[in-house]
């Protein structure tokens, strides 16, 4: 898991470590809404294994551990001249199935019932404390039981691990309470199997938690999402109730500053009111009493900014109370006006910091990568236009980011030499910029891409001349890719993986689950339009759900639309043949059953001159020895979440608005347009000679002139993004930074993103004033 991985988790450990200033306490009902919890696993080097929450300790394969959290030194060792040593061990397809816990842990080998794992807690301050120990076996077949002591007799548990359970709530665990005296806590855990020498995993431990089998589990929305449905005005709250509940009690508070609500929560006052409408978007604690685990919530609408914190005390017959944690979440609010697809609810940079790009050098301050490479919520304004020569790769790795192309002045914002994209990061938003790659540093690259990035959305951009694919989305979740230009992949460029003389000009290679693409041009590419790159899971099944529709493509080579994926919805798309195009289908599906279900919708597509949607399977390749009813499907999978347009209406909506057109189109995809209307090619390769189809960017004449033109020093006085005219004329403060990350009329959109939706819907700026600098 990313830093920034949910938003809201670096401000709730902070407020968890605010309570624990003084140390961690010894009253259990006290520390439990805040427990020291330990993500235990193998010395990997990634992130993504550690439960949110969560603390992660990566153990190096090893005979003794030992760190610090909270002011407890915990050591992990073995125990006993028969024990083996530890060793680290993580399960691919658990992580896949959601368990980032209980996906891994350290093992130990145990060759008779003397052998243990020995936990060592040094520092706990004196009096009672509760102790949680999690174990799910990574391997097949059963494990176990194990015995869980602490101290000489203190106390003790028997538990059976669970097997590759999928869901950390449904991890087995050990629960004991005990005293401490301020002298080190010796924690045990043996197998007590007769039969067989047996193996012991700890994935995980808690200190001073509370009983996993009488809390609240499996909170509905999900802890941490911030994708929430209430466009209805309210969510459902629900969860597991725990063990011999009768009565839930609920907390429940609210605040831009994740921080502030989860303190309320933690530490509610007696008088707590009960909910009754939504609540206070102060950080004011409510709290209700509900006999059923599920709980209506009237929420404020359109206000993606706050985050909603709540906690769930379970009551016995008895009036004993197990305490629960603060679970949080967010609701849902489109990128901006016309974000469409899977990818549209992506937060960006939203009510965070900005950046302004004062320059078009490759890095440092007032770069472009300066910007992207921080961390946190940001938006990226352009102070500056012209062209970006860039000396590597610029990747998008830390989530929260708005990249805001419709600010550049003069022709806007063009990038060469090396890509730029999303990879493992979420909520982006990457608008009005163009990627030019072009062959200059001899190396094989790409354009753009979101491989394995979720809640992202790359809207209105241009790309062109890349030597590998023009853009890639592998591995990705929810995201969407629309009113996008992709042109003239270099074709026979030198690919590293190929031959010499290999024509390669590939556009696309696309995933996601659910991947939506609409409303793209695809021009001048000899392959790859699209591929479908659904690929495998970690358990080896198909995966890639993939909505494909209202896109426009023009003079491909060798390839249209290929590959596979485990469902794809393909509707209302254009193909029209250009003077290099020698085939005439618009999808032919690659299925290998050996992997699961591959299965299709079909529907609305022209092939202009040879089928129209009258035919819907008229251009699908027929698989050898199978027929395509076997996985052509007659209802579409998923909603598109899309404006849908006939195939005929869809080639006149995107050639009339798509690429990077703010501030203008560059002349390059004025060309490309026009020439898609025509239906004719203006260049050939110098190498095949094929028409429309470049094996560099030299064979179209290369990169135009992008004139560096600056913004005024006066622009943008307080830093915040807007410019002094647009905020003096919507009743704002010039010298004012803070008022750009408020929202006063309540619609979801910050002021900033108001301006930057206003600039994007092609409403121009009054006279820049702007200095021309020529490169």
């Amino acid at each position: 898991m990313t830093k920034y991985q949910y938003i809201t988790q670096a401000s709730i450990c902070l407020a968890i470590a605010l309570l624990a200033a003084g140390g961690i306490v010894a009253d259990p009902q006290v520390a439990a809404s805040r427990p020291i919890r330990i993500d235990i696993g193998p010395s990997l080097g990634r992130n993504d294994t550690c439960a949110s929450g969560w603390r992660q300790w990566q153990v190096p394969d090893c005979n003794e551990a030992t760190s610090v959290f909270d002011r407890v030194r915990i050591t992990v060792r073995k125990a006993g001249p028969t024990a083996g040593r530890l060793e680290g061990q993580w399960s691919k397809k658990l992580l896949a199935a959601g368990a980032p816990m209980g996906c891994d842990g350290i093992i130990m080998e145990s060759k008779d019932r003397n052998a243990a794992m020995e936990v060592i807690l040094e520092g706990l301050p004196r009096g009672r404390h509760t102790l949680v120990t999690y174990h799910n076996t990574l391997w097949d077949g059963p494990a176990g039981p194990y015995k869980i002591s602490v101290g000489q007799g203190i106390a003790a548990v028997s538990l059976l691990p669970s097997q590759q359970a999928c869901c950390d709530d449904d991890v087995a665990s050990g629960y004991v309470e005990f005293e401490s005296d301020g002298e080190p806590v010796v924690v045990l855990i043996q197998s007590t199997s007769h039969s067989r020498p047996d193996r012991l995993i700890l994935n995980g431990i808690e200190i001073d938690g509370s009983d996993p089998r009488r809390r609240a589990l499996k909170p509905t929305p999900i802890d941490g999402d911030q994708h929430v449905d209430g466009d209805a005005g309210k969510v459902i709250l629900s969860w597991q109730p725990g063990g011999q509940a009768v009565r839930h009690r609920v907390y429940l508070a609210c605040h831009r500053d994740p921080a502030v609500a989860t303190l309320a929560v933690t530490r509610p006052g007696a008088d707590s009111p009960a909910l009754d409408g939504p609540p206070d978007p102060n950080g004011k604690v409510y709290t209700t009493t509900t006999e059923l685990p599920r709980l209506e919530l009237d929420i404020h609408d359109h206000d993606s900014l706050l985050t909603y914190c709540w906690r769930v005390d379970e009551v016995d017959a008895n009036g004993d109370v197990t305490f629960g944690y603060v679970w949080s979440f967010r609701v849902r609010h489109l990128a901006f006006p016309g974000a469409e697809g899977y990818g549209r609810f992506a937060i960006g940079g939203r009510a965070g910091r900005v950046y302004h790009v004062t320059n078009l050098n490759d890095s440092g301050p007032g770069s472009l990568r300066e910007a992207v490479e921080a961390e946190g919520p940001r938006t990226v304004v352009f102070d500056v236009g012209g062209l970006i020569t860039l000396k590597e790769r610029l990747i998008v790795r830390n989530p929260f980011l708005t990249i805001a192309g419709q600010t550049a002045p003069g022709k806007g914002i063009c990038i060469r030499n090396y890509s730029v994209g999303g990879l493992g990061c979420k909520d982006v938003v990457i608008r009005f910029i163009r990627v030019r790659v072009g062959d200059l540093e001899g190396k094989t690259l790409d354009g753009m891409g979101l491989a394995s990035c979720d809640h992202c959305i790359i809207d209105h951009c241009s790309i062109s001349w890349t030597q590998d694919e023009a853009f890639s989305s592998r591995g990705a979740g929810n995201i969407t890719l629309q009113r996008c230009l992709i042109s003239e992949a270099l074709n026979v460029a030198g690919h590293a993986n190929y031959k010499p003389g290999t024509q390669h000009g590939y556009a696309a290679s696309i995933g996601g689950n659910v991947g939506s693409f609409h409303h793209n041009l695809l021009a001048h590419c000899a392959g790859r339009n699209w591929s479908l790159a659904g690929g495998l899971d970690k358990a080896g099944v198909h995966t890639g759900d993939l909505d494909i529709r209202n896109n426009v493509v023009y003079n491909w080579g060798h390839r249209t639309t290929d590959g596979g994926a485990r469902r794809v919805n393909f509707v209302n798309n254009y193909y029209k043949p250009g003077p290099a195009s020698r085939v005439f289908h618009v999808l032919k599906p690659e299925r290998n059953p050996q992997f699961g279900p591959q299965d299709y919708f079909v529907a609305g597509n022209v092939m202009e001159g040879h089928y129209g949607p009258d035919r819907p399977l008229a251009g699908v390749v027929e698989p050898p020895n199978e027929p395509l009813s076997n996985f052509m499907k007659d209802r579409p999978f998923f909603e598109p979440h899309v404006t849908t347009q006939t195939a005929l209406e869809a080639y006149e909506s995107v050639l009339a608005d798509v690429g990077c057109n703010v501030p203008v189109l560059d002349e390059h995809d004025k060309r490309v347009i026009e020439e898609v209307r025509k239906g004719i090619a203006t260049y050939k390769g110098s190498k095949t000679g094929l028409p429309g189809l470049p094996d560099s960017q030299a064979d179209v004449g290369g990169w135009e002139e992008y004139p560096q033109v600056r913004r005024p020093a006066d622009w943008d006085t307080d830093g915040d993004g807007m410019p002094n005219w647009w905020e003096s004329g919507h009743g704002l403060r010039p010298d004012d930074p803070n008022d750009g990350p408020s929202d006063p009329d309540r619609d979801g959109y910050t002021n900033l993103e108001d301006y930057l939706n206003w600039l994007a819907a092609g409403n121009k700026v009054p006279q820049e004033r702007s200095s021309l600098v020529n490169l």
